[in-house]
């Protein structure tokens, strides 16, 4: 029996984009990740105060956990 290969931007696109469980898709709001995308793509949050912070924040996480 021999195995069929995917092709590499088949493979891309599943490693890409992760399902949300049905569960906890009311969690997700996509409107609101697409237009995140946009401005990390727009370069939006590499600035140095966003950074900080950023840092800030998963400090603080780190810290509670």
């Amino acid at each position: 029996m021999t195995r069929s290969r995917r092709s590499s931007s088949s493979n891309r696109r599943s490693t890409s984009r992760r399902s949300v469980p049905v569960s906890d898709a009311s969690l997700v709001r996509l409107p609101r990740v697409r237009s995140a995308q946009k401005r990390i793509e727009a370069g939006f949050y590499d600035r140095t105060e966003i950074r900080d912070r950023l840092a800030d924040a998963v400090l603080k996480v780190i810290l509670r956990g």
